[in-house]
């Protein structure tokens, strides 16, 4: 607080001496001072006390008089010294509050920053998965369908080998037949000797051409009786041409070399 000056003294105790001065005089005038003259004394008996009457109004009291006013204080002005530790004081406030925006900027550049790596990772996971599934599907297609086609190329090979395997069987059936025909042919042309004796077995190899024409005849297994061996070799050579089957993988075989067994009494 600033103090006052000599003369600002001066005048705030001559506004007090005169507020005392204007008080005194208003309780003075207010007062009577009168002095009243001796008067006799009467006394009234009453049998019975008056009905009381109402008190008078109280006079009010005068309304004390306003304080005088404050005298206003004079602010001294500030020094260049007082004004320069101000600037650099506002200077420094503008600075902590551009470092403070500047701080909030970067806070917010950062958060706006991870939100978008996060969404990014986010989006990439997605994709990942979407991929992951993508990819799943398209190799469980493709099992699927590897699957059902060897699942199918078995079947044709088993089929193909059935369908062999029944060729086969009729072929070799075909071939038995025809064997069956071959020596049933030779053996109406066999002369049993007269001295032959048991039921001895002889056993030729019969090459044949395509025709069914005996090429050769070799034995392979004697019976033991010569006379026996030579009369099965003469009656395979008379019973050319021999029969011979129209499939041609059957005729094969017997084109390669056949073998037959003749025993003189079959059964």
């Amino acid at each position: 607080m600033t103090p006052l000056s000599s003369r600002q003294q001066w005048s705030a105790g001559a506004l007090a001496l005169l507020f005392h001065a204007v008080f005194f005089l208003a309780l003075v005038f207010s007062v009577s001072w009168r002095q009243l003259p001796n008067q006799p004394v009467m006394a009234e008996l009453w049998t019975s006390l008056p009905a009381p009457q109402p008190m008078p109004a109280v006079q009010a009291e005068p309304k004390p008089l306003p304080p005088p006013p404050k005298p206003a204080e004079v602010k001294p002005e500030p020094s260049k010294a007082d004004i320069a530790l101000k600037a650099k004081q506002e200077a420094k406030r503008r600075e902590a509050e551009q470092q403070r925006i500047a701080q909030e900027k970067q806070r917010f550049k950062l958060e706006q920053e991870k939100k978008l790596e996060a969404e990014r990772k986010q989006k990439e996971e997605a994709a990942r998965k979407k991929a992951l599934e993508e990819r799943k599907r398209a190799l469980d297609k493709a099992l699927a369908e590897q699957a059902e086609s060897e699942l199918a190329q078995e079947s044709a090979n088993l089929s193909q080998l059935q369908q062999r395997q029944q060729a086969a069987t009729a072929r070799n059936k075909l071939i038995a037949d025809y064997q069956e025909r071959i020596r049933q042919k030779i053996r109406g042309h066999i002369r049993l000797p007269r001295n032959l004796s048991g039921n001895p077995e002889a056993v030729f190899r019969v090459e044949l051409l395509p025709n069914g024409e005996v090429q050769r005849a070799v034995l392979v297994r004697t019976s033991g009786q010569t006379a026996y061996d030579q009369e099965v070799e003469r009656a395979i050579l008379k019973a050319s041409p021999l029969p011979m089957p129209q499939d041609p993988a059957a005729a094969a075989s017997f084109r390669n070399g056949l073998t037959l067994k003749f025993r003189p009494q079959e059964g």
